[in-house]
């Protein structure tokens, strides 16, 4: 009970730090975040984007008890074990703006989506490196 109370406060200030940070919107419907919002909020605001995913991955895989997840926590956890908050949001930031057309895409997809992009260094099977 006591564990409960206790994510439940922490989920309620890392709601309350995005909302301060969040940019004004005209209903009080919740809403995913996508390019348009992200593109309005200073980095200080869009690291508490990416830490506040970060704190939920985080608790998922301690909730887990070192189950295998079949989510994306634990690739998500290993990621920003690879990369700094700032590297992500730059990375999310070169997305919006290579793709003006993909404003609607939602952040957490954006940064998912880089999750599961290879990287430069890796050779796609059935293809060489030049």
């Amino acid at each position: 009970m006591m564990r409960a109370a206790v994510i439940l406060l922490v989920v309620g200030v890392m709601a309350g730090a995005l909302a301060a940070a969040a940019p004004a919107v005209e209903t009080n419907q919740a809403f995913l975040w996508n390019g348009v919002h992200w593109q309005q909020v200073t980095t200080d605001g869009k690291a508490g984007y990416i830490f506040g995913i970060g704190n939920l991955a985080d608790y998922e895989v301690a909730a887990s008890k070192g189950r295998k997840l079949a989510c994306i926590s634990g690739a998500f956890v290993d990621d920003l074990k690879a990369r700094t908050v700032m590297q992500i949001i730059q990375e999310v930031d070169k997305y919006y703006q290579d793709n003006p057309g993909k404003l609607g895409t939602p952040v957490i997809e954006v940064v998912l989506g880089q999750l599961t992009k290879p990287s430069a260094s890796e050779a796609q099977p059935g293809t060489t490196k030049k």
